[in-house]
């Protein structure tokens, strides 16, 4: 049948009618910016009693950190109850400044920091165990495989790298380790921190530093990436979870018999590795030798 001019021109008017309608329903039906059904959302779910904040210490990047605690977090939620939030800090002693102000109600802190500041009111409520069952960990001093560094005596005149000067890392390398071997600060030629222990191995394995020191679990992460470990502090007691006088009572404990009702690893798989042995009770003379430690090295 032929067409005619003007069924033609039709046909090109009724096309370009529904061209026009159809790419705005489109774009709004595509659009990943505004949702098509606009619902609420809610910080947390209604069905929990209340928002229990637990503060963590930067020892990590804010990336590290979630993959490793919020997983701890979403157990805290299943076993008690509570909504549990993880409250991240950009250093040390801010975690430890928001636990006293009662912004959170725990946070885990470093063993150090805890240490310098326990007197302020803070309690260790529990300790983690390590992969032996044993509530310690032990600093490490790194450097790469085919470093000529075999012993501490080696550092003369090295550049060295630490972690936070806030952690017990970070200090004991300067506070501790090298008096013991009749060396000091100045007979190196440099001692820098970085805010994360992976950043430590990091500078380590590109040589922008001679050695370095991290906790011995993330020496071990690394293990096999070309990194030797030199020596190893003696055992210091895990960084504890600690509370503090503004504490919620109740809350504390629903958060302590949680953590301490694992029975396999199964419950801990995803868990920062620090804590994926399960914990044990601390109590604040569990860190008395360490205090006695760090204050004669500070002397």
């Amino acid at each position: 049948m032929e067409i005619t001019n003007k069924t033609y021109f039709r046909i090109l008017i009724i096309a370009a009618f529904f061209l026009v309608i159809s790419v705005p329903l489109y774009q709004t039906i595509t659009d990943i910016h505004v949702p098509f059904v606009k619902e609420e959302i809610s910080a947390r779910p209604i069905a929990y009693k209340d928002t229990v904040k637990i503060g963590v210490v930067s020892r990590f990047t804010p990336g590290k950190i979630y993959k490793g605690y919020q997983p701890i977090m979403d157990y805290l939620t299943k076993k008690t109850g509570y909504f549990f939030e993880l409250k991240l800090s950009s250093s040390y002693s801010a975690t430890q400044n928001g636990l006293l102000n009662g912004e959170v109600t725990a946070a885990f802190l470093g063993s150090y920091i805890f240490v310098k500041t326990m007197d302020k009111g803070l309690k260790a409520a529990l300790k983690p165990l390590n992969e032996n069952g044993k509530p310690f960990f032990r600093s490490t001093l790194i450097t790469k495989e085919n470093s000529n560094i075999f012993r501490p005596e080696d550092l003369r005149g090295k550049k060295i790298a630490v972690p936070s000067s806030e952690s017990f890392s970070g200090n004991w390398l300067q506070k501790i380790l090298l008096k013991k071997f009749g060396l000091s600060v100045k007979s190196l030629k440099e001692v820098q921190h970085f805010a994360y222990h992976n950043s430590v191995v990091r500078q380590v394995l590109m040589g922008n530093f001679d050695a370095g020191v991290v906790k011995d679990r993330i020496a071990r992460e690394f293990a096999n990436e070309g990194i030797r470990v030199i020596m190893y502090s003696d055992p210091i007691p895990g960084s504890p979870l600690v509370i503090s006088r503004k504490s919620n009572p109740e809350k504390v404990k629903l958060l302590v018999d949680a953590l301490l009702s694992i029975k396999s690893k199964k419950e801990t798989a995803n868990w920062d590795s620090e804590f994926a042995y399960g914990f044990v009770r601390a109590k604040n003379s569990d860190y008395a030798a360490l205090k006695k430690i760090i204050n004669a090295s500070e002397n």
